[in-house]
């Protein structure tokens, strides 16, 4: 008759936590002090972002103008109109268009506090952080397309009057937020390795 022999499993040793170097705390101060700026900077875009579209609504006077050379507060060239002089149809598209265009800015600031959050934590290649990597490259490319977003719907409904849509910035953040996304993917695959890795005792 055969024995059958049941083996216990070797418990496994947790291994000391290590003291946090001199370089670990300076990051970690600067993450703090980065993420509280990025917190102020959203807080002020938002609000910046809030006036400004209830202005577009709003606000008729002559302070606000828009034409083909672009968008002037306080008076602009001869070719410019207005804003409240407009359609309200037209303003609504354009308050919309301001949206649109601005969100991502918003949500790149939002990001970026939480990516410094993380590093403040301590948890400098986390699978946490990765993601968040990402998500800053995606909405750096959405703020690099969403110019040539607008204008494809503005010339289409015959509504655009700033044709000033295309700029350097634009291609350049395009293919930073592209790179950004590739270093988070790659981020998360080191996490991924190191986890299994981990697993094999």
């Amino acid at each position: 008759m055969a024995s059958v022999l049941k083996f216990e499993p070797v418990p496994r040793v947790s291994a000391e936590p290590q003291p946090e170097s001199v370089a670990q705390r300076r990051v970690r101060r600067g993450s703090r002090a980065l993420a509280l700026l990025f917190t102020g900077l959203f807080g002020l875009f938002a609000a910046v972002m809030a006036v400004g579209l209830a202005a577009m609504l709003f606000y008729g006077g002559e302070g606000l103008r828009m034409g083909p050379s672009g968008t002037y507060i306080g008076g602009g060239p001869a070719d410019t109109v207005a804003f409240g002089s407009l359609p309200l149809d037209q303003r609504l598209v354009y308050v919309g268009v301001g949206a649109v265009r601005y969100v991502p800015v918003l949500m790149l600031f939002w990001h970026l506090r939480a990516l410094f959050a993380t590093y403040a934590a301590g948890q400098m290649f986390s699978r946490g952080a990765g993601v968040t990597f990402t998500r800053i490259g995606a909405w750096l490319t959405a703020y690099a397309l969403t110019p040539w977003l607008c204008h494809l719907v503005l010339d289409a409904t015959g509504y655009e009057l700033d044709q000033q849509w295309l700029h350097l910035a634009s291609v350049q953040a395009f293919v930073i937020g592209l790179m950004v996304m590739v270093i988070g993917q790659v981020m998360q695959v080191g996490c991924e390795i190191q986890e299994d890795r981990e697993g094999f005792v």
